[in-house]
C-alpha cells in the first residue's frame, strides 16, 4: 500500500547551465574541482525535490567532501578499481548524510 508523495521539480536549463560551469571547472583544475561539482549537483537536487511537501536542502560541502573523494580516488587506484562497489556505498553514505528536510532560514541560501 503505497503512501507519501515525492515531487522533483528541477528543469532542464537550469540543470544545463550547472553541468556546464561545473564540468569546465573540472577540467580546467584536471579533476580537483569535482568535489565541490558533485556537492553543487546534490544542492540542485535536493532544492527541486519535495517529499510530502517538504522540501529538501543539502548541507553537504565540497571542502567536506574532499578528504572522502581523495580517499576513494586513492583506494580505487591502489585496487585497479576493484574497490569501486566500497566506493560508491562510501559517497552515496556522505551524500545522504548531509540531506535534510529545509528548515525556514535553510530557504534563503535558494
Amino acid at each position: 500500500m503505497p503512501h507519501g508523495s515525492f515531487r522533483f521539480e528541477g528543469r532542464g536549463l537550469s540543470y544545463w547551465w550547472l553541468a556546464i560551469w561545473t564540468t569546465a571547472l573540472t577540467c580546467l583544475t584536471l579533476g580537483i574541482y569535482w568535489p565541490w561539482a558533485y556537492s553543487a549537483k546534490q544542492r540542485w537536487i535536493a532544492k527541486n525535490t519535495n517529499i510530502d511537501g517538504k522540501q529538501l536542502v543539502f548541507k553537504g560541502s565540497g571542502a567536506g567532501f574532499f578528504g572522502t573523494w581523495l580517499l576513494v580516488v586513492v583506494l580505487s587506484v591502489i585496487t585497479l578499481g576493484l574497490y569501486a562497489p566500497w566506493a560508491a556505498c562510501r559517497i552515496k553514505r556522505w551524500q545522504i548524510n548531509n540531506l535534510y528536510y529545509a528548515d525556514a532560514g535553510d530557504n534563503e541560501h535558494f
